[in-house]
């Protein structure tokens, strides 16, 4: 376990891109409250970072925003990469 409010169920890699799917965030404002994420992360030639995902949360679902549980999925991904990869034979930049 990498977070105590982040779940990873499938993480893959496909070329410059990492997709995670199935991700699940524990709400903030209700913490027994946990979103759906998914969430695409793609590293771009000029060393910038896009990111694409969708969430269940009213932010996302209602205002169409990028919420919190997509930025914080994505942070701890980042971070904990290493881990989350280790052993799935998938190499790691």
């Amino acid at each position: 376990m990498v977070s105590k409010d982040v779940i990873f169920d499938e993480v893959r890699r496909n070329g410059r891109e990492w997709i995670i799917r199935g991700g699940r965030v524990r709400s903030r404002s209700r913490p027994s409250t946990w979103h759906n994420v998914e969430v695409r992360i793609r590293r771009l030639r000029n060393s910038e970072v896009a990111i694409v995902g969708r969430c269940d949360c009213e932010a996302f679902t209602k205002g169409h925003m990028v919420c919190w549980h997509m930025l914080h999925l994505t942070n701890v991904f980042i971070r904990n990469r290493r881990k989350l990869v280790n052993g799935l034979g998938i190499s790691v930049n």
